[in-house]
Protein backbone atom coordinates (compact mmCIF):
# COMPACT_ATOMS: atom_id res chain seq x y z
CA UNK A 1 0.00 0.00 0.00
CA UNK A 2 1.42 3.47 -1.29
CA UNK A 3 0.84 6.32 1.40
CA UNK A 4 -1.67 7.93 -0.46
CA UNK A 5 -3.75 4.50 -0.22
CA UNK A 6 -2.67 4.61 3.62
CA UNK A 7 -3.56 8.18 4.19
CA UNK A 8 -7.08 7.53 2.28
CA UNK A 9 -8.02 3.91 4.45
CA UNK A 10 -7.31 6.29 7.40
CA UNK A 11 -9.33 8.80 6.69
CA UNK A 12 -11.98 6.49 5.94
CA UNK A 13 -11.25 4.63 9.48
CA UNK A 14 -11.53 8.20 10.77
CA UNK A 15 -14.84 9.25 9.29
CA UNK A 16 -16.77 5.78 10.28
CA UNK A 17 -15.85 5.96 13.81
CA UNK A 18 -16.92 9.30 14.04
CA UNK A 19 -20.18 8.31 12.47
CA UNK A 20 -20.41 5.51 15.03
CA UNK A 21 -19.60 8.02 17.77
CA UNK A 22 -22.07 10.53 16.55
CA UNK A 23 -25.10 7.80 16.08
CA UNK A 24 -25.21 7.05 19.61
CA UNK A 25 -26.70 9.91 20.09
CA UNK A 26 -29.51 9.63 17.46
CA UNK A 27 -32.46 8.88 20.15
CA UNK A 28 -31.93 11.82 21.69
CA UNK A 29 -31.78 14.11 18.70
CA UNK A 30 -35.06 12.75 17.56
CA UNK A 31 -36.80 13.16 20.91
CA UNK A 32 -35.32 16.79 20.67
CA UNK A 33 -36.78 17.34 17.58
CA UNK A 34 -40.20 16.04 19.02
CA UNK A 35 -39.72 18.10 22.34
CA UNK A 36 -38.70 21.32 20.43
CA UNK A 37 -41.97 21.23 17.85
CA UNK A 38 -44.20 20.32 20.96
CA UNK A 39 -42.75 23.47 23.07
CA UNK A 40 -42.81 25.64 19.71
CA UNK A 41 -46.48 24.97 19.21
CA UNK A 42 -47.38 25.78 22.46
CA UNK A 43 -45.24 29.06 22.09
CA UNK A 44 -47.36 29.98 19.21
CA UNK A 45 -50.43 29.55 20.76
CA UNK A 46 -49.68 30.86 24.22
CA UNK A 47 -48.72 34.10 22.04
CA UNK A 48 -52.21 33.76 19.66
CA UNK A 49 -53.94 33.71 22.98
CA UNK A 50 -51.91 36.78 24.40
CA UNK A 51 -50.97 34.15 27.32
CA UNK A 52 -47.68 35.92 29.13
CA UNK A 53 -47.04 33.28 31.47
CA UNK A 54 -47.73 30.73 28.79
CA UNK A 55 -45.94 32.56 26.18
CA UNK A 56 -42.54 32.62 28.82
CA UNK A 57 -42.86 29.25 30.17
CA UNK A 58 -42.74 27.65 26.45
CA UNK A 59 -40.16 30.39 25.06
CA UNK A 60 -37.56 29.75 27.96
CA UNK A 61 -38.20 25.61 27.31
CA UNK A 62 -37.76 25.92 23.72
CA UNK A 63 -34.74 28.70 24.00
CA UNK A 64 -32.91 26.08 26.25
CA UNK A 65 -34.24 22.99 23.95
CA UNK A 66 -32.16 25.05 21.45
CA UNK A 67 -29.35 25.18 23.34
CA UNK A 68 -29.22 21.44 23.90
CA UNK A 69 -29.88 20.41 20.04
CA UNK A 70 -26.52 22.80 19.56
CA UNK A 71 -24.55 20.60 22.33
CA UNK A 72 -25.91 17.35 20.49
CA UNK A 73 -24.76 18.18 16.91
CA UNK A 74 -21.11 19.75 18.12
CA UNK A 75 -20.81 15.66 18.67
CA UNK A 76 -19.67 15.64 15.38
CA UNK A 77 -16.56 17.28 16.03
CA UNK A 78 -16.12 16.98 19.91
CA UNK A 79 -15.67 13.11 20.67
CA UNK A 80 -16.41 13.59 25.03
CA UNK A 81 -19.63 12.18 26.01
CA UNK A 82 -20.77 15.19 28.04
CA UNK A 83 -23.93 16.34 27.79
CA UNK A 84 -24.61 18.86 30.59
CA UNK A 85 -27.05 21.01 29.00
CA UNK A 86 -28.85 18.28 27.21
CA UNK A 87 -29.33 16.64 30.74
CA UNK A 88 -30.30 20.02 32.35
CA UNK A 89 -32.82 19.86 29.66
CA UNK A 90 -34.38 17.21 29.86
CA UNK A 91 -34.32 17.23 33.53
CA UNK A 92 -35.96 20.53 33.62
CA UNK A 93 -38.57 19.22 30.87
CA UNK A 94 -39.49 16.33 33.04
CA UNK A 95 -40.00 18.27 36.04
CA UNK A 96 -41.85 20.90 34.01
CA UNK A 97 -44.38 18.22 32.61
CA UNK A 98 -45.14 16.61 36.10
CA UNK A 99 -46.27 20.10 36.90
CA UNK A 100 -47.92 20.74 33.67
CA UNK A 101 -49.66 17.37 34.02
CA UNK A 102 -50.93 17.93 37.56
CA UNK A 103 -51.96 21.18 36.46
CA UNK A 104 -54.28 19.94 33.41
CA UNK A 105 -56.88 19.28 35.80
CA UNK A 106 -56.71 22.46 38.04
CA UNK A 107 -57.77 25.80 37.25
CA UNK A 108 -53.93 27.04 36.85
CA UNK A 109 -53.99 24.69 33.64
CA UNK A 110 -56.10 27.02 32.13
CA UNK A 111 -53.11 29.74 32.21
CA UNK A 112 -50.79 27.17 31.47
CA UNK A 113 -52.74 26.33 28.13
CA UNK A 114 -55.27 28.97 27.40
CA UNK A 115 -56.47 26.72 24.37
CA UNK A 116 -57.95 24.00 26.87
CA UNK A 117 -61.39 24.53 26.60
CA UNK A 118 -62.81 21.25 27.28
CA UNK A 119 -62.08 18.15 29.24
CA UNK A 120 -61.24 16.23 26.21
CA UNK A 121 -58.64 18.79 25.50
CA UNK A 122 -57.12 18.45 28.90
CA UNK A 123 -57.06 14.63 28.18
CA UNK A 124 -54.81 14.87 25.02
CA UNK A 125 -52.92 17.55 26.58
CA UNK A 126 -52.56 15.31 29.91
CA UNK A 127 -51.35 12.41 27.73
CA UNK A 128 -48.88 14.28 25.66
CA UNK A 129 -47.04 15.36 28.75
CA UNK A 130 -46.90 11.94 30.00
CA UNK A 131 -45.76 10.78 26.83
CA UNK A 132 -43.22 13.63 27.25
CA UNK A 133 -42.36 12.54 31.23
CA UNK A 134 -42.07 8.88 29.90
CA UNK A 135 -39.86 10.03 26.52
CA UNK A 136 -37.76 12.51 28.97
CA UNK A 137 -36.57 9.64 31.92
CA UNK A 138 -35.81 7.30 28.54
CA UNK A 139 -33.27 10.23 27.42
CA UNK A 140 -32.15 10.95 31.05
CA UNK A 141 -31.11 6.81 31.10
CA UNK A 142 -29.52 6.94 27.77
CA UNK A 143 -27.49 10.13 28.59
CA UNK A 144 -26.60 8.42 31.51
CA UNK A 145 -25.63 5.13 29.29
CA UNK A 146 -23.49 7.31 27.20
CA UNK A 147 -21.81 8.93 29.98
CA UNK A 148 -21.02 5.38 31.87
CA UNK A 149 -19.87 3.92 28.34
CA UNK A 150 -22.47 1.60 28.96
CA UNK A 151 -24.50 2.08 25.53
CA UNK A 152 -24.50 -0.66 22.22
CA UNK A 153 -22.18 1.59 20.30
CA UNK A 154 -19.15 2.07 23.00
CA UNK A 155 -18.22 -1.19 22.90
CA UNK A 156 -18.88 -1.42 18.75
CA UNK A 157 -16.59 2.27 18.63
CA UNK A 158 -14.19 0.30 21.15
CA UNK A 159 -14.17 -2.52 18.70
CA UNK A 160 -13.58 -0.58 15.43
CA UNK A 161 -11.47 1.81 16.45
CA UNK A 162 -8.85 -1.30 17.30
CA UNK A 163 -9.72 -2.96 14.02
CA UNK A 164 -8.62 -1.19 11.32
CA UNK A 165 -10.78 -1.78 8.01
Amino acid sequence: MTKKDQSLEQKKHDMSVRSINFSRYLMIRYFSAAFLFTNLFWLVFAICYQNIVASIISGLLFVLLLIASVEQVSKWNVRNTDLKFTKLYYQLQLVANVIFAISCYLPFGKILFPFMATNDVANVIFTILIIGILGSILILRRISNIQNGRDKYAGAIKTFESNRQ
